[in-house]
């Protein structure tokens, strides 16, 4: 029996449409480049011409860009036909490798049917490869998107709420700057609920001392205390009902978006009450709220062969380019899940200040001259590595264990290679030397590696003939 012939369908998704294009293994084009709505008429014609596709034989493997949302109709459109045991696969591929895709190819005009063949094209060079991680990408559940929407949603929340304090801290400067005592870490809710109600300074110096103390966070003593600094305050005392209606409006704001904010994350708490929550909440420093924040963008954590790989996957890995002599621009990669990211600084921030190991790391990185921002970055990498550890294995948090892993990768580099990166590996075929016609750079880098090696193999070996990267 000859081996089946296959299609592959590039879809390019627009808001409300898509093109899609047909290749074969050749990159042939079987059909040219055509149109159909985001709508029922749409999806059914896509679903016939599958159909029709596939009674001749012929299996269609259709691939799609992550375009934040819009291709969820189709990829819920085509997995109807693989239910009804089609032939037919679909995958949801990385837009930037399909970019690379594109100027690989010298395309000078780039055009929704363009990106269509440029993406079955990229399904053709790379479906042997990378068959396993786009099966892992699709095969995702809606319920973990879901709850990635609303861990999404959570943090916009949080992001107005910084917004609407921040006016709100502008306002009081000028108003009443005394609160701002309280203020210390952030305005706290009693000052907010107690705006909303006196919104001026005249307001709070001429309130019933009892009307003060009832508000929720206030005491009769810090009442008190409160129309005391009111009566001297250096701020406005004039009459001013613009303004009253601005400070009314975003306090009311404020009490309204944190009281959002809490009940979703009751929400998202109660369907990740059996999960994993408990192993992440014993690392001493990262709670509730940010263990599943972390928990449902990681979903499936056999889905990452390794630490690296997941740090790779939300973009927390170090970049750097090196060429010849030099290496430079390392930075952050940036390149993964934005929310992500946020659940983990938040937790890596917390955890320098609450664990005393991961404390210890950053102090040490710190007094080798690091920035904070940069040492942050590296917890971020760190944590998100213990993470993996302890998901995979069912782990709580064992510093001991983490501390032995640390110790056997630092030993594992020192035998790969020299503190000046010179690797024994990279130079089995040839023995290193200074005869090549290299930079004056490179020649003080290896002068000073083949010493080092020469100071080791004296030090381990009476016979010179053992030292496989031999002085010249």
């Amino acid at each position: 029996m000859g081996k089946e012939k296959t299609v592959y369908v590039g879809i390019d998704v627009s808001k409300g449409y898509a093109d899609f294009i047909l290749l074969d293994s050749e990159k042939k084009i079987i059909e040219s480049n055509f149109q159909l709505d985001d709508n029922h008429v749409g999806h059914s014609l896509l679903q016939k011409k599958i159909t029709a596709l596939n009674s001749t034989g012929i299996k269609v493997v259709c691939g799609l860009e992550s375009t934040g949302g819009y291709e969820q109709n189709w990829i819920r459109c085509i997995r109807q036909l693989i239910d009804k045991k089609q032939s037919v696969e679909q995958y949801k591929l990385n837009a930037r490798g399909v970019k690379h895709q594109l100027e690989s190819e010298l395309r000078r005009t780039i055009t929704d049917g363009v990106s269509a063949e440029g993406i079955a094209i990229y399904v053709i060079n790379n479906y042997a490869t990378k068959l396993q991680d786009w099966k892992r990408g699709i095969a995702k559940e809606e319920a973990t998107t879901s709850r990635q929407m609303l861990c999404k949603l959570i943090v916009s929340q949080q992001k107005y709420l910084t917004a609407k304090y921040n006016q709100l801290e502008k306002i009081i400067y000028r108003q009443f700057p005394e609160l701002l005592q309280y203020c210390k870490n952030g305005i706290p809710l009693w000052i907010t609920r107690l705006l909303e109600k006196y919104p001026s300074l005249t307001a709070v110096k001429n309130a019933k001392l009892s009307g003060v103390d009832k508000i929720k966070g206030i005491t009769e003593t810090k009442a008190n205390i409160l129309k005391g600094l009111a009566k001297n305050s250096v701020g406005n005392l004039g009459k001013d009902l613009v303004m009253d209606i601005i400070v009314q409006t975003l306090c009311s704001e404020i009490l309204h978006a944190s009281q959002q904010i809490d009940k979703l994350k009751e929400q998202l708490i109660e369907q990740e009450a059996d999960g994993d929550v408990h192993l992440l909440c014993s690392i001493k420093g990262v709670a509730e709220w940010s263990a599943i924040g972390m928990l449902v963008h990681i979903g499936d954590i056999q889905q990452f062969e390794s630490g690296q790989q997941l740090a790779s996957f939300f973009g927390v890995h170090p970049t750097f380019k090196q060429s010849g002599d030099g290496k430079w621009g390392s930075k952050m990669s940036k390149a993964g899940n934005k929310t992500m990211r946020s659940a983990l600084y938040n937790a890596a921030v917390n955890v320098v200040q609450h664990n005393p190991y991961f404390k210890a790391i950053y102090a040490r990185h710190r007094a080798n001259g690091k920035k904070h921002k940069a040492v942050i970055g590296i917890i971020m990498h760190k944590l998100l590595r213990v993470v993996y550890g302890m998901l995979k294995n069912k782990q709580v948090f064992n510093e001991q264990i983490d501390a032995k892993n640390q110790e056997k990768s630092h030993q594992n580099e020192q035998n790969e290679s020299t503190k000046l990166g010179v690797s024994k590996t990279s130079r089995r075929y040839q023995q290193l030397g200074i005869e090549a016609p290299v930079s004056g750079r490179n020649y003080k880098k290896r002068k000073i590696a083949l010493e080092g090696f020469q100071a080791s193999m004296d030090a381990n070996t009476e016979s010179p003939e053992s030292n496989l990267m031999g002085q010249t």
